[in-house]
């Protein structure tokens, strides 16, 4: 598949928009990093509350342990300590939720922040970059493999404004009808940022010379 055009000028633009591209997405990777790495410390408070709960929980739950073992008002005795330790288990409960919630938070902001940007250049981008692609390799194949370039000149007088086939032939409806196609297919070609006939290798220097 050909993945870049022949003509220098064509081909430069197709390799800036790339690198381009390139650079924009790298860009907003960056920045999506940048925001969690701002966001994901705010979980920190949540942690200390956490902590704390557990070991506020911990502690009276000993002292739930202790007090039982308190002959007759053993069971009496439990009970207000035990309702402190339920207290801190949800104050740690709620510390765990708070961090879960922030670095979700913290993950998702990051995410969408490096995604919709590149969705919404570089995939169209690619996807026009593909279509040309499949283009522009189906006519180098049409263009190397026959000499009759009546199709791309219709194409030209289909597709390329009137001002650029004046350019290339004063009549474009009088070449077509004289058989003249040269100068409109390369139109068509150019426009596709394929030269108007195959382009051959550079002959290597010192090689043997044709018999004469």
């Amino acid at each position: 598949m050909k993945l870049y055009a022949e003509l220098p000028g064509a081909r430069t633009r197709q390799l800036a928009g790339d690198v381009a591209m390139l650079v924009w997405a790298a860009l907003w990777i960056a920045v999506g990093r940048w925001v969690h790495e701002l966001v994901a410390p705010l979980a920190g408070p949540g942690a200390s509350i956490e902590d704390a709960g557990d070991r506020f929980a911990t502690s009276l739950e000993r002292v739930v342990a202790t007090v039982e073992g308190v002959p007759v008002a053993g069971r009496a005795l439990r009970a207000p300590f035990a309702a402190a330790a339920e207290a801190g288990r949800v104050l740690e409960a709620a510390g765990r939720t708070q961090q879960e919630t922030v670095l979700a938070l913290a993950w998702w902001l990051g995410v969408l922040l490096a995604v919709v940007p590149i969705v919404v250049l570089v995939v169209p981008h690619v996807r026009d970059r593909l279509r040309w692609a499949r283009e522009a390799t189906v006519a180098a194949r049409l263009r190397d493999e026959s000499a009759d370039l009546r199709l791309f000149a219709y194409r030209a007088v289909a597709n390329r404004p009137l001002q650029e086939l004046r350019r290339a032939v004063p009549d474009p409806g009088g070449a077509l009808a004289a058989g003249d196609f040269t100068a409109l297919a390369a139109v068509e070609l150019r426009g596709l940022g394929l030269e108007a006939v195959r382009p051959h290798p550079h002959p290597i220097s010192g090689g043997a010379s044709p018999p004469s």
